[in-house]
């Protein structure tokens, strides 16, 4: 009867295994994420931005918050979408 078990149990716990394996990928989903662009404004107010990037979760988060900066004349911002 043991032994039956063992073989019984086996192919239950790796397709447990496998299954949790497939939903550890899956908690990305659960993140907002979205595209952002770097913006320079310079003092004559000619707009130039940076290539779009993907960003999720805090990452995302920490670029939609943040505020812009101004050097010299100069300001810069992540404009999220």
């Amino acid at each position: 009867m043991t032994r039956l078990f063992k073989q019984v149990k086996s192919p239950i716990v790796a397709g447990i295994v496998f299954i949790l394996l497939l939903l550890v990928p899956a908690c990305n989903f659960l993140e907002e994420c979205g595209t952002c662009e770097f913006i320079t404004v310079d003092a004559d107010g000619n707009r130039s931005s940076g290539t779009p990037m993907f960003f999720c979760g805090d990452d995302l988060l920490e670029r939609q918050n943040s505020s812009p900066v101004t050097v010299g004349g100069v300001t810069t911002y992540w404009e999220c979408y």
